[in-house]
């Protein structure tokens, strides 16, 4: 850094921005003290900067000071192109490296490396340093020319620095700097060319050395203002400038070049107008003694300088100062020299030349400099007229009129003039009045200027009542009598504009003037200026014709269009129609026929035109639509055809669409280009812009054409085209890059409904600059870069205010119309990552590539110190880029790391920059952490291990270590936010958190390691959620969601955040914190287009604590657990909100969050989370509330408030049971508001149903289809729920509402449509379920008058494509994702049968017809259905089997009506179940073929390859337990058709015939090959035999339960309580290993498998197989038709094969059957001797005692029934009951009483669990149906018998001892 103690010189060009007042940011304190501390500095200037020989240090002893003697070659070199001294030359080296330069240090090593690369840094610190002596003086021209200015920010500061240095220190100092800068000469190594490229440097050194002089006399010219100058200073200033010759002595600048002829005239017009102020005395008399020294002085000197034109203006203000300041005015030799004095200036045109300089670009704008030099060139003026214009001379002389025009065009001076009386400048004015209308064009031109300058009214005024009308004499015409010389009256009236209602009347005065072009007679009448405007216009209609083309040099046209102009800026001023008077109203309609009447000419005169079309422009506000109409109709302007062509690319390449430019094509062309001016195309771009700010939606009509021609023929060529001023490009380049912006815009405001028009306009536009032809201009203007930018600003007067056109304003434009298009490609390039054109050229890679380099020169803006706006854009384009760009902005950059930080991160900790640049720096990290990692990297300083820069911090294998830069910041905004939390709502704080949000957001936590690894980071960071809640804050939202995604991803160790949640669940923090959750404004939010983020904040913080709360109840107890207390009042709070914010639902989304958050609250409870019945009241109110709420708008619900609130319905629903049922009128209301809702969806199905039918959509699977399956799902699991409560406990009509809307024909009417419907498959089994349960409970009897067939058995046909498999469901599709597929048909059928089946069931023959005809109708697919099990038993699979063996088996009940029926689908159903029988019983022997069909056709081949052991999984033993449900029911239904065993046992006479044969006689192992497998004796022995083995493996025992009671016996003893047998019934136990039972593994399944399945479940499948064998055996044994042998082999098998089971029953079921070998002891239960009794009593007694079986179920008949008919064969000798059944799910023993019924029930698995809740609610004539009736015994009683209560294991005894009769007995 600085080579000495003290700094020797200031960074000044740092300086400049923090105390010039651009970007008014600055503290003031820091303004005065920076300045303060360069006081002296500031005084001395350019001359603080001390030459190479003003001091005695060498350059190498400082080196070598400074440790940097490898820099001193460098050094030297520029030592001697700055001519400094060592010090400074040292701390401008040092000022460059540190705040100037950004390249990296190894590109700095290669630049002093070589000569060639050293000259180029060379001169970049030579520019550098040139900027630093330029900043100087502009900072004290700001000091003196605000000081005084109260409206500036830091004047104040401005005005103690200046009255510290005094002015007149100044004015000396910088007179000083004049003398030296115009006597300096260049270093001395450059004049002897011993320098690289000297001619070059030395070139630029005059050009410095030119502009530092400029500023320096604009410096004493506004020091000049406030402390007139003395006679010394006057004579200083004088030599100094002639020592020059004003500027144009210069030797190393080149006239030919423009550059350097503008500065040479700069110079010029500098000096002389620094001169002019000097001699400038407003009251000479004040200042006589002055005024004669400067005169004996300079007179000679000013005398002799009359050769050159600048010498004009001097010799003008010298005689006026003779005259005005001497009596050289009344000595005739002195006049006569004045005159001469003045006759010379004349002759150098002064005027025009005093035009020029008010004209010039340096005094352009409204600056002190630009006041001064204008008031000072408007006093030469009045001097003038005051002396010479009393006879109207004055106005003769030439440019004078222009000059007074451009000077009263500013407001100071317009002002000024209107004040003044008849002096000054006015007496022109009066000489235009005077002649009018001779001098229109002059008299415009004035008007127009004033008007400009705010003095519009008052010359409007005075031009409507102008005082003379000057008029050619015609003696024809014109009757006058003479009053006096020269003087004369009318005699008769004259109307001298014709077609005009304008009359002089007689009597009029008027004075007669010879005139060059004749004489003209001056009435004395008030005339209007308009009227004589519109004379004029209807003159140049008649003379076009006369004209031959020639328009240029037309006077009349030149009159009008001066007129228009000033008719342009009246119609402006005017904010009404009212404004315009009668008289302005011709002008402004006759400009239509003036565009009509020259658009034809060959070459029109387009300054004409342009102005007829500025009028139009102007009335636009006014009468739009006659304007447009008119406009229209002329054809001139460009068109497109007016069809309704919407395709934005057609319109953008002008291609189809009837573009044609029309006129405006062809004068451009034609004419404008010619004359290197373009007024009309401004005209029209003026007029175009006017209409579309109207938005009056004709874009087709005027802005789509439009904008077709700007960006087809205008935009992209002109740069092309030749222009008399640069000025003019960029003003057209403005006017259409503004047009852009206001298109642009359009969609940052509120879309318009149905306006095709202008999003048409905007894909246009967007298409448009996206492709190459107009992306590259503007790519052009973005690229420009900072150094050029900059370099231009440099060369400005003033930096305080920007041309309004100028290159900077165009560069800015471009910047935002870059952004909104990468922002907008989405709209015509839809989502897809195909890059645009332009997007190509921006993202060009290699960077070898790209010539443009965008992305760096967007970055270079961020070092502009003139504009305080594009370092904001660069940040934002950047940001916009980073966003869209999908590769890499580090790539793009080119930059290393450090020099992206340099770039960026320095702004930060900066206090004298700016909040908005830190707030778009900060918007530029956040958005690099979402899409770009290596300019990440880059921002948090991440450093590698061993240097691997390559790799990423992605990477596992690398941790970064994280240093300083912006995490640095972040520690500062933590600890900032621990002092006071509320500083997080300024807008720095927040953009930081929105860092650290995005960071949590993307997962890159370890980005600030070092920041969460201090246990304060989340107290910390999380303080502002326990200080004072703030409203419409988005930082709650985003540490809400960091909490949450930190919780979710954390490991539950995080102590300190664990802190920080408990102290947020405090009363005294959550309470306040619902109460800002759930305080919602009751307005819809309306949306920000212009913003990225739509959402308001409240909604959001709504969601992210809904997200908490989700995730914390998801982790806990891990993480933390919520307290009751809060939990509770969390829920209250989030119900009341909820219901109250149902009655506001113009705006859903909060009301959705609110719903979706009290759902996941409802399900953490298992029971109602009230402690009152007062509470619970109150909650079933407001339930009941929203439920009526959602009823009453529910179409109008959006479907997620629909899901959720019928989610918490449905809850509600299981926790508040008791209430429902307790409170009959809370039922009512729900059950009327559950009605509703589901009667609003079934009607909203069937209508989305039907429409999907008429589109022919069957295979649609839109999302709103989804979504509306979705809310009727939720709506049948709440009708489920409902159904199930109130059939168990609910009273007798709960079933009234639903019965009143047809709600069960409605559903079955809904199935009917969705069944066909591949969309609404899900649908179709959830519809199915909920009818299913209805079924079950005593609302099937509804079932009854639905026409349940006629609906639905055709439509569970499978559907048509599925038909086309030759009707079976073996053979799948195509997978095909939009049509059905078996496997997805297979749930929906297997719900219908089921559904068929259930109500069977219930209702038996009420119901027979229709389940024959179902029958019917589908027995080829029920077939296939029991079949499947050959090719699948996937869940679904298994479930259709299931339910289709299961209708079987309860249909074959009525198997002689079924055979009237059908004969023939009784046969093939039975052939099918007993091949099901048959397969399944293979299967347990084929347990990998099993698991093949198991795992579906998907994983087979995987299994089938496999060589490992088959493993026993859960899913293995639930299969076989699965089959074992199937096993038992195609026994049941083979057994209907066997002969019943105990009519076998008990009866006299037998009846073969009757019976037929179901098994074959044939023994062995089951055959692999299933093809005409038939069912055997040993397939069922087999099965017999697995079910044994099975029990024993499982140490199966029997709890010895009664299953009746017996009656006169008091229950007593252990047994006796059936509760508490259930009670003590254990679970099954295992004797001893697996390892160790003996059963051979050949012959049956795994032992592992065996020992698992459902011990109940075999005990059931193994009673009814043994009723089956005994049956078929019995009946084989007994058929006289068969032959001995096979009767034989059936007794010698039986024996043989059921050994196991014989054992089984002999260990397990015989009393002490170690000691008694007898099979015939059996335990005796509740013995009781029977008493000898009347047989009237006893036949009562009995009817009591039989009460188990007068009202029996059809699941408890067969076991009682048995074991009872056995032990009273021998007294009553009695046929069986007929009704004998076995569709039983049981065992044919099963229990005959309630608590029986429990006991047996309980292990037990049954095929419908909810059927039992109907059970006390069967109707009268199904009970009458299933009453058994005994009749009394016949036979006397004998008392020595005895009753007993009847067990389980009796049946196996009895089973067992019959078949060991059964091989010894026929």
């Amino acid at each position: 850094m600085p080579a000495v103690e003290k700094s020797v010189i200031t960074d000044w060009k740092r300086l400049w921005p923090m105390v010039s007042g651009i970007h008014y940011e600055t503290p003031q304190d820091t303004v005065r003290e920076e300045l303060m501390n360069v006081a002296s500095e500031l005084q001395a200037g350019v001359l603080q900067f001390k030459p190479k020989n003003a001091s005695s240090l060498e350059l190498g002893t400082l080196l070598k000071e400074k440790k940097q003697e490898k820099l001193l070659p460098f050094t030297e070199r520029l030592q001697d192109l700055l001519d400094l001294e060592s010090a400074q030359c040292w701390e401008i080296l040092c000022y460059y490296l540190t705040q100037e330069y950004r390249g990296s240090a190894s590109l700095l090593t290669q630049l002093i490396s070589t000569e060639t690369n050293m000259a180029k840094l060379h001169e970049d610190i030579r520019h550098y340093y040139s900027l630093e002596r330029m900043v100087v003086l502009k900072i004290v021209k700001n000091l003196i020319v605000f000081h005084q200015v109260p409206n500036h920010p830091y004047h104040r500061e401005y005005r103690a620095v200046v009255e510290k240095i005094t002015i007149p220190r100044l004015r000396d100092s910088y007179l000083d700097q004049l003398e030296s800068l115009i006597c300096e000469v260049p270093p001395r190594k450059l004049m002897a060319g011993e320098c690289f490229h000297s001619a070059e440097r030395l070139v630029a050194w005059s050009e410095r050395n030119a502009r530092e002089i400029n500023e320096v006399l604009h410096i004493l010219l506004v020091l000049a203002e406030h402390l007139p100058m003395g006679l010394e200073q006057i004579k200083r200033i004088f030599a100094a400038c002639k020592q020059h010759s004003f500027g144009k002595m210069q030797s190393y600048l080149d006239d030919s070049q423009p550059y350097h002829q503008e500065i040479i005239r700069s110079l010029s017009y500098s000096e002389l107008m620094l001169v002019l102020k000097c001699l400038d005395f407003e009251k000479p008399e004040k200042h006589s003694d002055l005024i004669e020294k400067l005169i004996e002085d300079l007179q000679v000197d000013i005398a002799s300088m009359y050769h050159r034109p600048e010498h004009g203006p001097l010799l003008l203000a010298w005689m006026l100062l003779r005259l005005r300041g001497t009596n050289d005015a009344d000595d005739a030799s002195s006049l006569l020299r004045c005159r001469q004095l003045g006759k010379r200036a004349v002759d150098l045109k002064c005027f025009v030349q005093l035009h020029l300089i008010a004209r010039h670009s340096m005094y352009a704008d409204d600056s002190m400099l630009s006041r001064i030099v204008r008031r000072t060139i408007y006093n030469q003026v009045g001097y003038l007229c005051d002396l010479f214009d009393g006879d109207g001379s004055c106005a003769r002389y030439e440019g004078i009129y222009e000059l007074l025009c451009e000077l009263v065009s500013w407001p100071h001076l317009a002002k000024d003039f209107c004040s003044r009386e008849d002096d000054g400048p006015c007496s022109l004015y009066k000489t235009l009045l005077e002649n009018f209308p001779l001098e229109l064009t002059h008299l415009s031109k004035l008007a127009l200027s004033l008007t400009k300058a705010g003095q519009g009214n008052y010359v409007k005024s005075q031009l409507e009542a102008l005082p003379i009308l000057a008029l050619r004499y015609d003696e024809s015409q014109h009757k006058l009598r003479e009053v006096d010389t020269n003087e004369f009256e009318l005699l008769a009236s004259v109307q001298p504009f014709q077609q005009i209602d304008f009359t002089i009347p007689a009597g009029t005065s008027c004075t007669a003037i010879q005139h060059p072009s004749g004489c003209f007679m001056h009435f004395r009448f008030p005339v209007n200026y308009f009227d004589a405007l519109h004379h004029e216009i209807n003159c140049l209609l008649r003379e076009t014709g006369h004209l031959h083309g020639d328009f240029e040099s037309s006077e009349r046209i030149r009159n009008v269009e001066a007129g228009l102009r000033f008719l342009e800026s009246a119609v402006k001023l005017s904010q009404s129609i009212s404004g315009i008077s009668a008289e302005m109203v011709h002008p402004t309609e006759m400009c239509v026929d003036l565009l009509h009447t020259f658009k034809s000419v060959q070459y029109p005169p387009v300054g004409l035109l342009s102005s007829c079309l500025n009028v139009c422009t102007a009335l636009l506000p006014l009468v739009d639509e006659e304007i447009f109409s008119r406009i229209s109709n002329l054809h001139i302007l460009p068109t497109v055809s007016p069809g309704s062509h919407y395709d934005f690319k057609m319109y953008a390449n002008a291609n189809g669409v009837g573009f044609e430019s029309r006129f405006l094509g062809s004068v451009i062309d034609n004419v404008e280009k010619k004359r290197e001016r373009y007024e009309f195309l401004l005209s029209y771009i003026g007029f175009l812009r006017a209409y579309s700010n109207l938005k009056r939606n004709r874009q087709i009509q005027m802005e789509i054409p439009g904008l077709i021609f700007l960006l087809k023929d205008v935009f992209p060529h002109l740069h092309t085209w030749h222009f008399s001023s640069q000025v003019e490009r960029n003003k057209i380049y403005f006017e259409i890059l503004s047009f852009i912006c206001d298109i642009l815009d359009l969609f940052n405001t509120a879309k318009e409904s149905n306006c095709k028009q202008r999003e048409l306009l905007v894909k246009v536009c967007v298409y448009s600059l996206l492709n190459l032809e107009n992306g590259l201009i503007l790519l052009r203007f973005v690229g420009v870069g900072n150094a050029y930018v900059q370099y231009t600003m440099e060369l400005e007067t003033n930096w305080m205010q920007q041309q309004p056109h100028g290159l900077m304003m165009l560069v800015r434009l471009s910047m935002r119309i870059l952004m909104q298009l990468l922002r907008l490609k989405e709209e015509v390039y839809g989502n897809s990552e195909t890059l645009s054109p332009l997007e190509a050229l921006i993202y060009t890679q290699p960077k070898q590539r790209d010539t443009l380099r965008i992305i760096p020169t967007v970055c270079s803006y961020m070092s502009n110190i003139f504009d305080r706006w594009l370092p904001i854009l660069s940040c934002r384009l950047l940001k916009r880029i980073a966003l869209q760009f999908n590769m890499s902005l580090l790539a793009c950059l080119d930059m290393e790391a450090d020099q992206i930080r340099l770039t960026f991160m320095q702004k930060l900790p900066d206090e004298l920059e700016s909040d908005s640049i830190k707030i778009a720096i900060l918007e530029l990290v956040d958005a690099c952490i979402a899409k770009q990692p290596g300019v990440t990297e880059a921002f948090f300083k991440v450093n590698y291990a061993l240097d691997k820069r390559s790799r990423s911090f992605f990477s596992k294998d690398c941790v970064p270590n994280i240093g300083e830069s912006i995490v640095t910041y972040m520690r500062d905004f933590l600890d900032a936010l621990q002092v006071d939390p509320l500083t997080i709502q300024q807008a720095l704080p927040a953009k930081i958190m929105t860092i650290f949000h995005s960071m949590w957001k993307h997962n890159l936590q370890m980005l600030v390691d070092d920041l969460v690894k201090d246990k304060q980071f989340w107290k910390k960071l999380c303080s502002p959620l326990f200080s004072e809640l703030q409203p419409n804050l988005r930082i709650y939202t985003q540490l809400l969601n960091i909490i949450s995604i930190e919780v979710y991803t954390g490991n539950g160790n995080n102590a300190a955040l664990l802190d920080v949640m408990n102290k947020f669940f405090e009363q005294k923090n959550f309470g306040p914190w619902l109460n800002y959750v759930f305080n919602m404004p009751k307005v819809p939010a309306v949306k920000n287009l212009s913003s990225s983020d739509h959402l308001p904040d409240w909604i959001c913080c709504l969601q992210a604590f809904k997200d908490l709360i989700v995730i914390l109840l998801k982790k806990q107890p891990k993480f933390v657990t919520i307290p009751e207390s809060q939990f509770k009042l969390m829920a209250q709070k989030c119900l009341v909100v909820l219901v109250d914010r149902s009655n506001y639902l113009e705006d859903m989304r909060p009301f959705i969050i609110l719903a979706e958050l009290y759902v996941f609250i409802l399900l953490e409870f298992k029971h109602a989370y009230t402690d009152s019945l007062e509470e619970e009241q109150t909650l079933m109110d407001l339930l009941l509330q929203l439920m009526n709420r959602i009823c009453a708008c529910y179409e109008d619900q959006h479907v997620r408030a629909k899901e959720a609130c019928l989610a918490i319905v449905t809850k509600c629903t299981h926790l508040y049971t008791d209430l429902l049922i307790r409170d009959s009128s809370i039922a009512l209301r729900f059950l009327n508001s559950v009605v509703g809702i589901i009667c609003s969806e079934l009607q909203h199905m069937e209508n989305s149903v039907s429409l999907e039918k008429s589109q022919g959509l069957n295979n649609s699977d839109s999302s709103d289809s989804k979504t509306s399956t979705n809310s009727l799902i939720l709506c049948l699991n709440l009708l489920k729920a409902v159904a199930t409560i109130f059939h168990n406990d609910g009273p007798g009509n709960w079933d009234l509402p639903f019965v009143s809307v047809r709600l069960f024909q409605r559903l079955v009417r809904c199935v009917s449509r969705t069944l066909p419907l591949f969309s609404k498959q899900v649908l179709s089994v959830q519809l199915l379920d909920v009818l299913i349960v209805f079924a079950k409970g005593h609302c099937s009897v509804e079932f009854l008058h639905c026409d349940v067939g006629e609906y639905l058995w055709l439509k569970l046909l499978p559907p048509r494509e599925l038909l086309q498999s030759k009707h079976e469901f073996t053979k799948t599709t195509a997978a095909d994702a939009e049509g059905w597929t078996v496997e997805q048909w297979w749930p929906v059928y297997a719900r219908g049968i089921e559904l068929v089946t259930i109500i069977y069931e219930k209702h038996k023959k009420c119901f027979l017809e229709d389940a024959f005809q179902f029958v019917g109708i589908h027995a080829v697919f029920l077939e296939d259905a029991l079949l499947l099990s050959k090719q699948s038993l996937e869940p679904s699979a298994m479930y259709l089997i299931k339910a289709a063996v299961n209708l079987v088996a309860s249909l074959t009940e009525h198997h002689k009506e079924w055979k009237q029926d059908s004969d023939l689908s009784l046969a093939n159903l039975m052939r099918a179940v007993q091949s099901l029988l048959c397969h399944t019983s293979s299967l347990f022997h084929q347990q990998k073929n099993l698991k093949c069909l198991l795992a579906g056709r998907r994983s087979q081949l995987e299994i089938l390859r496999s060589t490992e052991a088959l493993i026993v999984d859960d899913e293995l033993i639930s299969a076989c337990n699965d089959l074992t449900d199937i096993i038992i029911s195609c026994v049941k239904a083979l057994l209907r058709f066997s002969p019943d065993l105990m009519e076998l046992l008990c009866c006299s006479a037998y009846e073969p015939s009757k019976h037929s044969i179901l098994l074959d006689v044939k023994f062995g192992a089951p055959k692999l090959n299933e093809e005409n497998l038939t069912l055997t004796f040993g397939i069922v022995l087999n099965l017999v035999n697995i079910y044994v083995k099975a029990l024993n493996m499982q140490n199966h025992g029997f709890s010895e339960v009664p299953l009746n009671s017996l009656p006169n016996v008091e229950h007593s003893g252990d047994n006796d309580d059936p509760e508490v047998c259930v009670g003590n019934q254990t679970n099954r136990t295992f004797s001893k290993p697996l390892s160790n039972v003996s059963i051979s593994t050949g012959t049956c399944p795994a032992s592992e498998l065996l020992s698992n399945m459902d011990g109940q479940l075999c005990l059931l499948a193994l009673e009814h197989l043994l009723m089956l064998v005994a049956s078929q055996a019995i009946c084989i044994i007994r058929s006289p038709n068969l032959e001995t042998l096979w009767k034989q082999i059936v007794r010698r098998d039986i024996s043989n094969e059921l050994l196991i089971f014989n054992e089984f029953v002999r260990r397990k079921v015989i009393l002490d059957y170690k000691e008694n070998r007898s099979p015939w002891l059996r335990r005796k239960h509740g013995l009781c001797k029977l008493k000898c009794v009347d047989p009237v009593r006893s036949s009562s007694s009995s009817s009591r005692s039989s009460e188990i079986v007068r009202r029996s179920n059809t699941n408890n008949e067969l076991r009682v029934n048995v074991v009872r008919r056995l032990h009273l064969q021998q007294q009553q000798r009695t046929p069986p009951p007929q009704n004998f059944d076995m569709s039983s799910d049981l065992s044919p023993i099963a229990a005959a009483q309630g608590a029986a019924m429990t006991t047996s029930l309980d292990g037990r698995k049954r095929l419908y669990p909810a059927q039992q809740a109907g059970d006390a609610f069967l109707e009268d004539e199904l009970a009458a149906i299933e009453l058994q009736y005994f009749p009394p015994p016949t036979e006397p009683g004998y008392c020595e018998l005895s009753q007993v209560q009847v067990v389980e294991e009796d049946y196996l005894q009895l089973m067992s001892a019959l078949f060991n009769v059964m091989p010894h007995c026929d």
